[in-house]
């Protein structure tokens, strides 16, 4: 079964707004907006489309809801009319990014990963590198970076996501954050968004899992989850478990040597 993939990065490029609107339509789009966040989040998809048709008739410049509707076909596999909306932009918008990240995430979704990569690289090549000065622009960078990835160039986005993490400012999550992503850009397979939500996981058995923990970081694979109890060997306490990491990372577990256990 064919799982939605809306993809992030797509939003941070996305900042066009109709400045022309009176302040009572710009509450009423917003109001439409977040009903129609609810609905969708109630599994009421049909209501849901209505609301995003709605406030795109009141301003149809606003992409971050012209992209909720694109996700909205996908769901319903309609991707007629995906692509419809996003060919139906003004000719100006589909000189810009968001066009072509749209138009391959509708690809993807719909399995033509060649097509997908090449609208992909176009929105690439369409994008302005980010420039990290605070905090705020993290995600604009991890947005980037992916892009980056999906167009092919998976070895830029990890030397982009390592000097990023040089940083002098950057707390303890922040570090993860970039850290999390940096890994998946470095094992990246080039099957597209899907690699980020699969499911498909390894399990390592384990009686020491702060120890494995640290390893797998050393080698930057990141670890799914893990479950364990404590026991006393050899005088100390340690966890004694399992951890699940993704199969995408399973040519660096190889490489440390580590098996795969039983995961019942």
């Amino acid at each position: 079964m064919k799982k939605i993939t809306l993809i992030f990065l797509i939003l941070t490029t996305i900042g066009c707004k109709n400045n022309t609107l009176s302040e009572a339509d710009k509450l009423k789009v917003t109001e439409l907006n977040n009903k129609a966040i609810e609905l969708r989040i109630k599994g009421e998809i049909d209501k849901a489309e209505e609301l995003y048709i709605k406030a795109l008739e009141i301003d149809n410049t606003d992409l971050n809801i012209h992209y909720a509707l694109v996700g909205i076909y996908m769901q319903k596999k309609e991707i007629d009319k995906a692509f419809d909306l996003l060919n139906n932009l003004p000719e100006d918008e589909k000189k810009e990014p968001y066009y072509y990240q749209a138009k391959g995430n509708v690809y993807e979704f719909d399995g033509d990963l060649k097509k997908a990569k090449e609208n992909y690289i176009k929105a690439y090549e369409l994008s302005e590198v980010i420039d990290v000065i605070a905090e705020e622009d993290l995600g604009l960078l991890v947005g980037y970076a992916t892009l980056e990835t999906f167009a092919g160039y998976k070895e830029k986005a990890v030397d982009r996501m390592n000097k990023a993490l040089k940083l002098d400012w950057l707390t303890k999550s922040n570090k993860q954050f970039l850290e999390s992503f940096r890994n998946e850009f470095e094992f990246y397979q080039g099957k597209g968004a899907k690699e980020f939500s699969d499911k498909d996981e390894m399990t390592i058995c384990s009686k020491n899992i702060d120890s494995l923990t640290n390893i797998l970081k050393t080698y930057h694979i990141n670890v799914a989850g893990s479950s364990y109890t404590s026991e006393e060997i050899a005088g100390k306490t340690k966890k004694v478990g399992k951890i699940r990491v993704h199969k995408k990372f399973s040519s660096g577990i190889e490489k440390l040597g580590i098996k795969e256990c039983d995961s019942k």
